[in-house]
């Protein structure tokens, strides 16, 4: 019978090309959906833990993902912070999402940076191309953005008002993707001595969970995180994540159910004289139901591989597109996509299985 199933599949070639393809779409839509949103928060939180410092200071209720904060806080903060033991620096940032870049929309996170402070906490920026923030409205890009863009040194960009001149370029991996001076986005903005939030770096990295505790009870009701703790935190609080990731499966049960259920019913319509002629040499019910169930499982499988395959190039290929976006996928959502769409395949193929099984032999044979 598995033959006789697999014989069936390849018989309509395309329609079952069609139907795998189906199934497919399903399985690299929520592997490559879920990746890209997984991977936006890994990317926001690996830049913050590679500048180096072990705390992020925030005002209360803030958001981890940065484009959402605003400047609230005043830089006296600093003074504040380092009268707790254990503080050996806190450097200000003002985080201010930039939207358009040389007339193409763009969502940028710009940090604004009193970079002497900034400097002792994460090493300074790392320039390859140009020079670092030497003076007023000036920018810094890192390479990634400035491939995107085409941005070069010495280029001009009208933001906030003002004409900010790029100097530099430097190596992606850490905090934002362009900087520029605090007084210079504070005036621009109308935020004098204010702040989004502020890295804290500790006498020591492996006292950062004290540090947090201690910082924590000075300034009551404010945001304290590890930066150890942060992409955890980071999943756990991203607003509407599990909500997104719960309406996507639910989608992709519902597109694997009705390609199998109409490719399995449109099958069994035209193969009623070859059911009948099953039922009349002896096939009983449940052989049928198993033969149509066997089918729906082998479009599904293959549906499976083709769709895990196109996400492994669909995660390649993206970010060549767009370079800033970052498409993470893991195996557990390569589990939950692939076991989605053969529940959903096989949930599909029960009714046509059923309504195969309970052909009356004679006049399926009698059947035009």
């Amino acid at each position: 019978m598995a033959n006789l199933a697999a014989a069936n599949v390849m018989h309509r070639k395309t329609r079952t090309a069609v139907s795998v393809l189906a199934v497919a779409m399903e399985v690299a839509m929520v592997m490559l959906l879920v990746g890209m949103a997984n991977g936006t928060l890994g990317d926001i939180a690996d830049r913050l833990q590679n500048v180096g410092a072990d705390v992020l200071f925030q005002p209360p209720d803030a958001s981890l993902i940065l484009g959402a904060t605003s400047a609230v806080m005043p830089v006296r903060f600093v003074e504040l912070m380092k009268e707790v033991a254990g503080v050996r620096d806190v450097a200000p940032v003002l985080n201010w999402h930039v939207s358009n870049i040389k007339g193409e929309s763009r969502a940028v996170n710009l940090w604004a940076i009193d970079y002497p402070s900034f400097q002792r906490i994460s090493g300074g920026l790392d320039i390859i191309q140009g020079q670092g923030l030497e003076g007023p409205d000036t920018l810094v890009m890192d390479t990634v953005l400035a491939g995107a863009t085409g941005v070069k040194v010495g280029e001009t960009l009208p933001m906030l008002n003002r004409q900010f001149k790029v100097a530099g370029i430097c190596r992606a991996g850490a905090g934002g993707r362009m900087y520029a001076r605090l007084e210079d986005i504070q005036e621009a903005i109308g935020t004098p001595e204010k702040a989004s939030f502020f890295l804290v770096k500790g006498t020591s990295a492996l006292e950062a969970d004290r540090l947090t505790s201690d910082l924590q009870a000075k300034f009551k009701g404010y945001k304290i995180t590890p930066m150890a703790q942060v992409s955890k935190v980071m999943q756990q609080n991203a607003v509407g994540l599990q909500q997104f990731k719960e309406a996507l499966t639910g989608i992709a049960v519902v597109i694997s159910f009705m390609v199998v259920l109409l490719a399995m019913y449109t099958t069994i319509i035209e193969r009623t004289r070859e059911i009948g002629i099953l039922r009349a040499i002896g096939a009983g019910q449940a052989t049928v139901v198993r033969l149509v169930i066997e089918e729906s499982a082998l479009i599904c499988a293959a549906g499976v591989v083709v769709g895990i395959l196109i996400a492994i190039g669909g995660s390649w290929y993206l970010p060549r597109v767009f370079p800033t976006l970052a498409v993470t996928l893991s195996r557990q959502w390569a589990v939950i996509a692939s076991a989605l769409g053969l529940f959903g395949g096989l949930l599909g193929s029960i009714y046509p299985a059923l309504k195969a099984a309970r052909m009356d032999p004679v006049q399926a044979l009698n059947f035009e």
